[in-house]
């Protein structure tokens, strides 16, 4: 027995020796590797074409072989990303100073460039190496980008950027036509927002490289495209205008609480339309909608029996056109509903009432607005 647990025992030892030094190879490979001089970095990767970060950890008792390995990686392309923030900062500060007429600046921009060394490294040819010195018990880690490479990555951002705007201002157009207003400004702000972003990777392009040109840059693509997103928006951001047919109805004897047009309740719903960005017109040529509404009342008590309350509905029935799409949007009917109803003096003051109600209101408007805003 003893024999055997001494065979387990060395077998566990192999197995861990093992495991150290092939992950001590794979990790950080054989031999110290050429960047760990300094001379070797500057000749092999010359600041006029690539950027490069540097960083080492002697304390690596303090944590694990590869938390530590990983550390390093990260500060050596914090280090590369950060030369990279300064020379965007400089050349903003030297392009502001000449612009002023004193010599001085007072407006710096810095870039943030993280993602650099984050989600977009793989695309833009990141290279990250990392070394341990057993001996001197320090990692070292060396991180480096071709300036090309890296100005490529901008190039294609701008012009992904510019794709991505053009497809959403061609589709602003399009729910513009088939009279889905809003849905037409949220992708024209969208649109807007995406040409927003493109100056950053602009700034990062001619700070990498000054003699990128129009073709890379895409000045005057994007400013077309912003004009036309901005004249778009000013469009659908004008008032809608309802043209609004109004009738009311006799329904025949006691249900009739007007022998004529109250007009009541169309003034109430266009007052409502106003506080909407909305607006009544009497050209029906020039309207983008066209609003039905029919009146009539109900009675509902006419004060004598056991309930002596004079008391009508106010009923509501009506229908929305879309005259950009030809269609009907919306038809409804609020008859004898029990949150449209008021009691009163005689038949013409209960159902006035019954009308000036709130809820009558919102719920027409609630109706007929989503369809006029989406």
């Amino acid at each position: 027995m003893k024999y055997i647990l001494t065979v387990i025992l060395t077998m566990k030892q192999i197995a861990v020796i093992t495991l150290l030094v092939s992950t001590s190879l794979s990790i950080f490979g054989q031999g110290k590797p050429e960047w760990l001089d300094e001379n070797y970095r500057r000749t092999k990767f010359p600041a006029s074409e690539y950027y490069t970060g540097f960083a080492l950890n002697d304390a690596i008792a303090e944590k694990p072989l590869q938390e530590a390995e990983r550390q390093i990686k990260a500060d050596a392309q914090t280090d590369l990303t950060q030369k990279i923030r300064v020379q965007i900062t400089v050349t903003t500060q030297v392009g502001t100073a000449a612009t002023n007429m004193d010599g001085q600046y007072s407006e710096t921009e810095s870039i943030d460039i993280r993602h650099i060394a984050e989600s977009s490294a793989e695309l833009i040819g990141l290279n990250t190496e990392s070394y341990y010195d057993p001996v001197a018990r320090t990692v070292y880690a060396f991180s480096f980008v071709k300036r090309e490479d890296l100005a490529n990555y901008y190039k294609t951002m701008i012009q992904q950027e510019l794709n991505r705007a053009e497809t959403a201002f061609a589709l602003s157009e399009q729910l513009a036509e088939s009279g889905k207003k809003q849905s037409a400004i949220d992708k024209a702000e969208e649109a807007k927002n995406m040409l927003g972003s493109i100056n950053s990777y602009r700034n990062h392009l001619v700070t990498i490289d000054s003699r990128a040109g129009e073709n890379a840059l895409q000045n005057e693509r994007e400013k077309n495209l912003l004009s036309k997103v901005e004249q778009l928006l000013i469009q659908l951001n004008r008032i809608t205008l309802v043209f609004v047919d109004c009738r009311h109805e006799n329904r025949g004897g006691k249900d009739d609480a007007f022998q004529s047009d109250p007009g009541i309740f169309c003034g109430i719903i266009e007052q409502a339309l106003s506080e909407n960005n909305c607006s009544a017109t009497a050209n029906r040529e020039e309207a983008e909608y066209e609003l039905t509404l029919v009146t009539s009342t109900t009675q509902r008590s006419d004060g004598t029996g056991q309930i002596p309350i004079i008391s009508y509905y106010a009923n509501v029935k009506g229908s929305l056109y879309n005259r950009n799409t030809s269609s009907k949007t919306a038809d409804f009917t609020l008859l004898n509903d029990p949150a449209a109803y008021a009691t009163g003096r005689t038949p013409e003051d209960a159902a006035t009432k019954a009308f000036k109600l709130p809820a009558l209101k919102d719920k027409v408007m609630g109706m007929i607005l989503p369809k006029i805003k989406e």
